[in-house]
Protein backbone atom coordinates (compact mmCIF):
# COMPACT_ATOMS: atom_id res chain seq x y z
CA UNK A 1 0.00 0.00 0.00
CA UNK A 2 1.23 3.52 -0.35
CA UNK A 3 2.20 5.54 2.27
CA UNK A 4 1.02 9.00 1.46
CA UNK A 5 -2.09 8.69 3.55
CA UNK A 6 -2.10 7.46 6.99
CA UNK A 7 -5.15 6.21 9.18
CA UNK A 8 -5.75 5.86 12.40
CA UNK A 9 -8.87 4.09 14.05
CA UNK A 10 -9.93 4.80 17.82
CA UNK A 11 -12.97 2.78 19.12
CA UNK A 12 -15.10 4.52 21.98
CA UNK A 13 -14.56 0.83 23.59
CA UNK A 14 -12.06 -1.01 22.17
CA UNK A 15 -13.30 -3.84 24.95
CA UNK A 16 -17.22 -4.40 25.43
CA UNK A 17 -19.12 -6.61 28.10
CA UNK A 18 -20.54 -10.06 27.01
CA UNK A 19 -24.01 -9.00 26.97
CA UNK A 20 -27.22 -10.61 25.30
CA UNK A 21 -28.09 -7.66 23.46
CA UNK A 22 -26.84 -5.59 20.44
CA UNK A 23 -24.47 -2.57 21.66
CA UNK A 24 -23.51 0.52 20.09
CA UNK A 25 -20.02 1.35 19.62
CA UNK A 26 -18.29 4.22 17.77
CA UNK A 27 -15.21 4.40 15.78
CA UNK A 28 -13.24 7.46 15.23
CA UNK A 29 -11.38 7.47 11.77
CA UNK A 30 -8.09 9.97 11.27
CA UNK A 31 -7.08 10.40 8.41
CA UNK A 32 -3.62 12.24 8.05
CA UNK A 33 -1.83 13.13 4.48
CA UNK A 34 2.24 12.09 4.65
CA UNK A 35 4.52 14.96 5.92
CA UNK A 36 5.97 14.39 3.10
CA UNK A 37 3.57 15.98 0.99
CA UNK A 38 3.15 19.22 3.12
CA UNK A 39 5.72 21.66 1.22
CA UNK A 40 3.85 20.84 -1.94
CA UNK A 41 1.53 23.08 -3.51
CA UNK A 42 -0.99 22.52 -6.30
CA UNK A 43 -1.69 25.19 -8.50
CA UNK A 44 -5.40 26.63 -8.04
CA UNK A 45 -7.96 27.26 -10.56
CA UNK A 46 -10.50 29.38 -8.74
CA UNK A 47 -13.56 31.90 -10.25
CA UNK A 48 -15.12 34.26 -8.05
CA UNK A 49 -18.92 34.57 -8.66
CA UNK A 50 -19.95 37.96 -6.50
CA UNK A 51 -23.39 39.61 -6.48
CA UNK A 52 -23.43 43.26 -6.84
CA UNK A 53 -27.18 44.13 -6.68
CA UNK A 54 -28.62 47.28 -4.81
CA UNK A 55 -28.51 45.62 -1.89
CA UNK A 56 -24.57 45.27 -1.57
CA UNK A 57 -24.42 48.83 -1.61
CA UNK A 58 -22.14 50.32 1.47
CA UNK A 59 -19.99 48.94 3.02
CA UNK A 60 -20.71 45.70 1.45
CA UNK A 61 -19.79 46.36 -1.84
CA UNK A 62 -16.45 48.09 -0.08
CA UNK A 63 -15.70 45.54 1.99
CA UNK A 64 -16.25 43.04 -0.93
CA UNK A 65 -13.62 44.76 -2.90
CA UNK A 66 -11.10 44.85 -0.31
CA UNK A 67 -11.91 40.90 0.28
CA UNK A 68 -11.02 40.49 -3.49
CA UNK A 69 -7.78 42.54 -3.90
CA UNK A 70 -6.68 40.36 -1.01
CA UNK A 71 -7.55 37.02 -2.76
CA UNK A 72 -5.59 38.39 -5.43
CA UNK A 73 -2.75 38.79 -3.44
CA UNK A 74 -2.65 35.70 -2.29
CA UNK A 75 -2.17 34.00 -5.37
CA UNK A 76 0.56 32.50 -6.85
CA UNK A 77 1.58 34.03 -10.12
CA UNK A 78 0.65 30.16 -11.74
CA UNK A 79 -2.61 29.92 -10.25
CA UNK A 80 -6.02 31.00 -12.72
CA UNK A 81 -8.54 33.32 -11.85
CA UNK A 82 -11.24 34.43 -13.21
CA UNK A 83 -14.37 36.54 -11.85
CA UNK A 84 -18.06 37.11 -12.84
CA UNK A 85 -20.19 39.53 -11.57
CA UNK A 86 -23.88 39.28 -11.34
CA UNK A 87 -27.04 40.98 -10.20
CA UNK A 88 -29.89 40.58 -12.65
CA UNK A 89 -27.39 40.24 -15.39
CA UNK A 90 -24.10 38.23 -15.67
CA UNK A 91 -20.50 40.12 -16.25
CA UNK A 92 -17.20 37.87 -17.32
CA UNK A 93 -15.57 40.68 -15.80
CA UNK A 94 -12.03 38.54 -15.64
CA UNK A 95 -11.69 35.95 -18.11
CA UNK A 96 -10.22 32.89 -16.52
CA UNK A 97 -6.34 33.64 -16.29
CA UNK A 98 -2.66 33.41 -14.51
CA UNK A 99 -2.20 35.92 -12.21
CA UNK A 100 1.04 36.57 -13.42
CA UNK A 101 3.46 39.19 -12.44
CA UNK A 102 3.10 42.50 -10.27
CA UNK A 103 1.22 44.82 -13.61
CA UNK A 104 -1.22 41.95 -13.72
CA UNK A 105 -2.66 41.82 -10.18
CA UNK A 106 -2.30 45.89 -10.34
CA UNK A 107 -4.83 45.61 -13.46
CA UNK A 108 -6.90 42.90 -11.90
CA UNK A 109 -7.11 45.47 -8.55
CA UNK A 110 -7.58 48.72 -10.81
CA UNK A 111 -10.95 47.25 -12.39
CA UNK A 112 -12.02 45.55 -9.03
CA UNK A 113 -11.91 48.88 -7.46
CA UNK A 114 -14.54 50.17 -10.14
CA UNK A 115 -17.30 48.08 -8.99
CA UNK A 116 -20.43 49.90 -7.86
CA UNK A 117 -23.80 48.31 -6.73
CA UNK A 118 -27.42 47.94 -8.54
CA UNK A 119 -29.38 46.04 -10.04
CA UNK A 120 -31.25 42.59 -9.09
CA UNK A 121 -30.39 39.06 -7.89
CA UNK A 122 -29.99 36.05 -10.65
CA UNK A 123 -27.45 33.73 -9.66
CA UNK A 124 -27.95 30.57 -11.88
CA UNK A 125 -26.51 32.57 -14.90
CA UNK A 126 -23.13 33.17 -13.23
CA UNK A 127 -22.89 29.82 -11.59
CA UNK A 128 -22.85 28.72 -15.35
CA UNK A 129 -20.30 31.06 -16.60
CA UNK A 130 -18.26 30.51 -13.54
CA UNK A 131 -17.77 26.71 -14.71
CA UNK A 132 -17.25 27.66 -18.24
CA UNK A 133 -14.32 29.78 -17.31
CA UNK A 134 -12.98 26.97 -14.52
CA UNK A 135 -13.45 24.51 -17.15
CA UNK A 136 -10.74 26.17 -19.55
CA UNK A 137 -7.91 24.85 -17.44
CA UNK A 138 -9.21 21.66 -16.71
CA UNK A 139 -8.32 19.18 -19.65
CA UNK A 140 -10.74 17.81 -21.57
CA UNK A 141 -12.49 15.00 -20.29
CA UNK A 142 -11.21 15.61 -17.13
CA UNK A 143 -14.55 15.91 -14.24
CA UNK A 144 -15.96 14.04 -11.58
CA UNK A 145 -12.96 11.75 -13.06
CA UNK A 146 -10.25 13.63 -12.01
CA UNK A 147 -9.08 17.21 -11.38
CA UNK A 148 -6.15 17.86 -13.95
CA UNK A 149 -3.60 18.14 -11.46
CA UNK A 150 -5.32 21.17 -9.52
CA UNK A 151 -7.38 22.34 -7.14
CA UNK A 152 -10.71 23.45 -8.71
CA UNK A 153 -13.33 26.06 -6.68
CA UNK A 154 -16.09 27.72 -7.36
CA UNK A 155 -16.35 30.91 -4.24
CA UNK A 156 -20.16 32.19 -5.05
CA UNK A 157 -21.47 35.42 -2.84
CA UNK A 158 -24.62 36.33 -2.56
CA UNK A 159 -26.75 38.73 0.19
CA UNK A 160 -30.46 37.87 -1.59
CA UNK A 161 -33.07 36.23 -2.62
CA UNK A 162 -32.22 34.80 -6.14
CA UNK A 163 -34.63 34.50 -9.03
CA UNK A 164 -34.59 30.70 -10.51
CA UNK A 165 -33.98 28.86 -7.54
CA UNK A 166 -34.05 25.34 -9.32
CA UNK A 167 -31.66 26.38 -11.96
CA UNK A 168 -29.32 27.17 -9.30
CA UNK A 169 -29.48 23.51 -8.08
CA UNK A 170 -28.90 22.23 -11.97
CA UNK A 171 -25.96 24.39 -11.82
CA UNK A 172 -24.81 23.06 -8.77
CA UNK A 173 -25.52 19.26 -10.01
CA UNK A 174 -23.38 20.35 -13.16
CA UNK A 175 -20.64 21.28 -10.47
CA UNK A 176 -20.74 18.29 -9.04
CA UNK A 177 -20.42 16.29 -11.97
CA UNK A 178 -17.36 18.02 -13.22
CA UNK A 179 -15.27 17.62 -9.88
CA UNK A 180 -15.94 21.56 -8.49
CA UNK A 181 -16.74 21.96 -5.28
CA UNK A 182 -18.70 24.95 -4.47
CA UNK A 183 -18.19 27.55 -1.53
CA UNK A 184 -21.41 29.08 -1.27
CA UNK A 185 -21.95 32.33 1.19
CA UNK A 186 -24.42 34.13 2.06
CA UNK A 187 -23.70 37.80 3.64
CA UNK A 188 -26.41 39.67 5.72
CA UNK A 189 -30.22 38.05 6.76
CA UNK A 190 -31.91 38.27 3.21
CA UNK A 191 -30.92 35.25 1.63
CA UNK A 192 -31.77 31.67 1.11
CA UNK A 193 -29.78 29.52 4.00
CA UNK A 194 -31.19 26.47 3.20
CA UNK A 195 -30.73 27.14 -0.88
CA UNK A 196 -27.30 27.95 0.04
CA UNK A 197 -26.20 25.07 1.99
CA UNK A 198 -27.53 22.71 -0.64
CA UNK A 199 -25.74 24.45 -3.44
CA UNK A 200 -22.76 23.71 -1.22
CA UNK A 201 -23.59 20.40 0.14
CA UNK A 202 -24.54 19.00 -3.33
CA UNK A 203 -21.20 19.90 -5.35
CA UNK A 204 -18.74 18.74 -2.72
CA UNK A 205 -18.22 21.75 -1.13
CA UNK A 206 -19.18 23.80 1.74
CA UNK A 207 -21.65 26.68 2.65
CA UNK A 208 -21.34 29.82 5.25
CA UNK A 209 -22.88 32.81 6.85
CA UNK A 210 -21.30 36.34 6.60
CA UNK A 211 -22.63 37.80 9.82
CA UNK A 212 -21.14 41.69 8.83
CA UNK A 213 -19.22 42.89 5.75
CA UNK A 214 -15.90 43.28 7.31
CA UNK A 215 -15.68 39.26 7.73
CA UNK A 216 -15.90 38.43 4.13
CA UNK A 217 -12.47 39.13 4.04
CA UNK A 218 -11.80 36.39 6.21
CA UNK A 219 -13.80 33.77 4.81
CA UNK A 220 -12.09 34.45 1.38
CA UNK A 221 -8.78 34.04 2.84
CA UNK A 222 -9.75 31.38 4.50
CA UNK A 223 -11.16 29.48 1.03
CA UNK A 224 -7.84 30.44 -0.43
CA UNK A 225 -5.65 28.90 2.27
CA UNK A 226 -8.17 25.56 2.28
CA UNK A 227 -6.96 25.07 -1.55
CA UNK A 228 -3.89 26.00 -1.05
CA UNK A 229 -3.53 23.17 1.60
CA UNK A 230 -5.18 20.43 -0.72
CA UNK A 231 -2.42 17.27 -0.60
CA UNK A 232 -4.90 14.49 -2.15
CA UNK A 233 -8.16 14.20 -4.18
CA UNK A 234 -10.83 12.23 -4.94
CA UNK A 235 -10.65 10.18 -2.07
CA UNK A 236 -13.46 7.84 -0.88
CA UNK A 237 -13.75 5.46 1.76
CA UNK A 238 -15.33 1.49 1.77
CA UNK A 239 -16.78 0.18 4.85
CA UNK A 240 -16.61 -3.45 4.62
CA UNK A 241 -18.28 -4.69 8.10
CA UNK A 242 -18.10 -7.86 8.97
CA UNK A 243 -20.82 -10.48 9.48
CA UNK A 244 -23.57 -9.51 11.80
CA UNK A 245 -22.31 -6.15 12.10
CA UNK A 246 -24.53 -2.95 11.10
CA UNK A 247 -23.37 0.78 10.28
CA UNK A 248 -25.61 2.96 11.82
CA UNK A 249 -24.39 6.20 10.26
CA UNK A 250 -20.41 8.00 9.24
CA UNK A 251 -20.22 11.53 9.69
CA UNK A 252 -17.51 13.91 8.83
CA UNK A 253 -16.09 15.36 12.06
CA UNK A 254 -13.52 17.57 10.71
CA UNK A 255 -13.17 19.93 9.08
CA UNK A 256 -16.90 20.35 9.34
CA UNK A 257 -19.53 18.11 10.35
CA UNK A 258 -21.17 16.76 7.71
CA UNK A 259 -23.49 13.65 6.92
CA UNK A 260 -21.95 11.44 4.38
CA UNK A 261 -23.79 9.88 2.01
CA UNK A 262 -22.91 6.52 2.41
CA UNK A 263 -23.93 4.24 -0.57
CA UNK A 264 -24.19 0.31 -0.68
CA UNK A 265 -22.08 -1.46 -2.44
CA UNK A 266 -22.11 -5.27 -2.84
CA UNK A 267 -24.34 -6.90 0.02
CA UNK A 268 -22.71 -4.93 3.18
CA UNK A 269 -19.81 -2.82 1.77
CA UNK A 270 -20.35 1.34 2.08
CA UNK A 271 -19.08 3.65 0.09
CA UNK A 272 -19.33 7.49 0.87
CA UNK A 273 -16.75 10.65 -1.53
CA UNK A 274 -14.63 12.39 0.79
CA UNK A 275 -12.95 14.65 -1.70
CA UNK A 276 -9.95 16.82 -0.85
CA UNK A 277 -7.61 15.85 2.24
CA UNK A 278 -5.67 18.64 3.27
CA UNK A 279 -2.39 18.64 4.97
CA UNK A 280 -2.22 19.46 8.40
CA UNK A 281 -5.55 18.02 10.27
CA UNK A 282 -6.67 15.90 7.75
CA UNK A 283 -10.39 14.90 8.01
CA UNK A 284 -11.68 12.71 10.96
CA UNK A 285 -14.81 10.70 10.80
CA UNK A 286 -16.74 8.97 13.16
CA UNK A 287 -18.77 5.25 12.30
CA UNK A 288 -21.40 4.62 14.17
CA UNK A 289 -21.35 0.60 14.46
CA UNK A 290 -23.91 -1.77 15.66
CA UNK A 291 -21.96 -4.82 17.59
CA UNK A 292 -24.10 -8.11 18.01
CA UNK A 293 -23.97 -10.02 20.91
CA UNK A 294 -21.06 -12.41 20.69
CA UNK A 295 -18.63 -14.69 23.08
CA UNK A 296 -15.39 -13.44 24.86
CA UNK A 297 -12.35 -13.00 22.21
CA UNK A 298 -10.94 -10.32 20.11
CA UNK A 299 -13.45 -9.65 16.66
CA UNK A 300 -13.19 -7.94 13.37
CA UNK A 301 -15.30 -4.88 13.17
CA UNK A 302 -14.74 -3.68 9.57
CA UNK A 303 -12.24 -3.51 7.12
CA UNK A 304 -11.97 0.28 6.33
CA UNK A 305 -10.05 1.61 2.90
CA UNK A 306 -9.60 4.33 1.55
CA UNK A 307 -8.39 5.23 -1.93
CA UNK A 308 -7.56 8.97 -3.45
CA UNK A 309 -4.85 10.64 -5.95
CA UNK A 310 -1.21 11.94 -5.29
CA UNK A 311 -1.56 14.85 -7.82
CA UNK A 312 1.75 15.92 -7.10
CA UNK A 313 3.19 12.69 -7.95
CA UNK A 314 0.61 11.57 -10.73
CA UNK A 315 -0.55 9.17 -8.89
CA UNK A 316 -4.38 7.97 -9.14
CA UNK A 317 -5.98 5.26 -6.74
CA UNK A 318 -3.59 4.56 -4.22
CA UNK A 319 -5.16 2.98 -0.88
CA UNK A 320 -5.17 2.89 2.76
CA UNK A 321 -6.50 0.95 5.19
CA UNK A 322 -7.08 -1.27 8.37
CA UNK A 323 -8.78 -3.59 10.09
CA UNK A 324 -10.82 -2.61 12.99
CA UNK A 325 -10.83 -4.75 15.99
CA UNK A 326 -13.09 -5.05 19.49
CA UNK A 327 -12.60 -6.97 22.33
CA UNK A 328 -15.65 -8.93 24.27
CA UNK A 329 -14.59 -9.54 28.01
CA UNK A 330 -16.36 -11.94 30.35
CA UNK A 331 -15.77 -9.55 33.81
CA UNK A 332 -17.00 -6.83 33.60
CA UNK A 333 -14.67 -5.25 35.74
CA UNK A 334 -11.92 -5.07 32.91
CA UNK A 335 -13.91 -2.93 30.62
CA UNK A 336 -12.31 0.56 30.58
CA UNK A 337 -14.39 3.42 30.78
CA UNK A 338 -15.63 4.88 27.39
CA UNK A 339 -12.70 6.94 25.30
CA UNK A 340 -13.25 10.47 26.24
CA UNK A 341 -11.58 12.19 22.92
CA UNK A 342 -13.94 10.16 20.47
CA UNK A 343 -17.40 10.91 22.97
CA UNK A 344 -15.84 14.66 23.30
CA UNK A 345 -16.67 14.32 19.20
CA UNK A 346 -19.70 12.37 19.21
CA UNK A 347 -21.12 14.66 21.82
CA UNK A 348 -20.83 16.97 19.28
CA UNK A 349 -21.91 15.51 16.43
CA UNK A 350 -25.28 14.65 18.62
CA UNK A 351 -25.70 18.84 18.79
CA UNK A 352 -25.24 19.11 14.69
CA UNK A 353 -28.07 16.31 14.18
CA UNK A 354 -30.52 17.56 17.05
CA UNK A 355 -29.86 21.31 15.90
CA UNK A 356 -30.49 19.98 11.77
CA UNK A 357 -33.42 17.90 12.54
CA UNK A 358 -35.10 20.80 14.95
CA UNK A 359 -34.39 22.95 11.57
CA UNK A 360 -36.55 20.44 9.39
CA UNK A 361 -39.20 20.50 12.22
CA UNK A 362 -39.41 24.20 12.20
CA UNK A 363 -39.71 24.16 8.15
CA UNK A 364 -42.65 21.25 8.37
CA UNK A 365 -44.76 23.67 11.27
CA UNK A 366 -43.70 21.22 14.21
CA UNK A 367 -42.93 23.25 17.00
CA UNK A 368 -42.85 21.60 19.89
CA UNK A 369 -40.59 18.74 18.45
CA UNK A 370 -38.38 21.47 16.82
CA UNK A 371 -37.94 23.14 20.88
CA UNK A 372 -37.33 19.97 22.04
CA UNK A 373 -34.27 19.19 19.92
CA UNK A 374 -32.94 22.49 20.45
CA UNK A 375 -33.19 22.09 24.38
CA UNK A 376 -31.32 18.65 23.54
CA UNK A 377 -28.82 20.55 21.31
CA UNK A 378 -28.17 23.40 23.67
CA UNK A 379 -27.65 20.69 26.54
CA UNK A 380 -24.50 18.77 24.35
CA UNK A 381 -23.34 22.55 23.44
CA UNK A 382 -23.22 23.68 27.18
CA UNK A 383 -21.42 20.38 28.07
CA UNK A 384 -18.76 21.43 25.59
CA UNK A 385 -18.54 24.91 26.53
CA UNK A 386 -19.76 26.13 23.85
CA UNK A 387 -21.78 28.86 25.10
CA UNK A 388 -21.75 31.42 22.15
CA UNK A 389 -24.09 28.99 20.43
CA UNK A 390 -25.82 27.87 23.18
CA UNK A 391 -27.15 31.52 23.95
CA UNK A 392 -28.44 32.09 20.14
CA UNK A 393 -30.44 29.02 20.68
CA UNK A 394 -31.41 29.89 23.99
CA UNK A 395 -32.91 32.97 22.41
CA UNK A 396 -35.13 30.98 19.64
CA UNK A 397 -36.09 29.04 22.13
CA UNK A 398 -37.82 32.00 23.75
CA UNK A 399 -39.16 33.67 20.65
CA UNK A 400 -41.05 30.39 20.11
CA UNK A 401 -42.27 29.92 23.09
CA UNK A 402 -43.81 33.38 23.30
CA UNK A 403 -45.31 32.46 19.61
CA UNK A 404 -43.00 34.39 17.43
CA UNK A 405 -41.08 33.08 14.47
CA UNK A 406 -36.85 32.21 14.98
CA UNK A 407 -35.02 35.37 13.66
CA UNK A 408 -33.69 35.07 10.42
CA UNK A 409 -29.95 35.57 11.66
CA UNK A 410 -30.83 33.49 14.28
CA UNK A 411 -31.52 30.61 12.33
CA UNK A 412 -28.51 31.27 10.01
CA UNK A 413 -26.01 31.31 13.02
CA UNK A 414 -28.04 27.80 14.32
CA UNK A 415 -27.70 26.03 10.64
CA UNK A 416 -24.44 27.24 9.60
CA UNK A 417 -22.28 27.12 12.92
CA UNK A 418 -23.61 23.50 14.29
CA UNK A 419 -21.17 22.01 12.09
CA UNK A 420 -18.19 24.30 13.55
CA UNK A 421 -18.75 23.16 16.81
CA UNK A 422 -16.48 20.24 15.66
CA UNK A 423 -13.49 21.93 14.32
CA UNK A 424 -11.07 20.21 15.92
CA UNK A 425 -8.50 23.52 16.17
CA UNK A 426 -9.24 23.76 19.92
CA UNK A 427 -10.36 20.12 21.07
CA UNK A 428 -7.60 18.78 23.63
CA UNK A 429 -6.68 15.21 22.18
Amino acid sequence: MAGELSIQSTLSRAIVPVMNVSQLVYCLLELRPAETLSNVALPLNLCLALDHSGSMGGSKIESLRDATMLVIDMLQPQDYISIIFFNNKTEVAFPSQQVGDEHRRNDLKTRISRLTAGGGTNMAPAMEAGLVELRKQMPVGVGAQGSGGGVNRLVLLTDGITEKEKKCLEQTDNAARLGIPITALGIGKDWNDKLMQEIGQRSGGEADYIASPDRIRTHFARTVQQMQAVALQRASLRVRPALGIDVRSIYRAHPLISRLNAGRVGERDLEATLGEIERGHGQTLIVEFVVPSRPAGSYRVAQVEVEYDVPQQGMARQQAGLDVLLTYAHDPSTVPPPNPHVMNLVEKVTAFKLQTRALEDLEAGNIPAATQKLRGAMTHLLNQGDTELAATIQEELSNLEKGKVMTSEGRKTIRFDSGKTVRLDNVAK
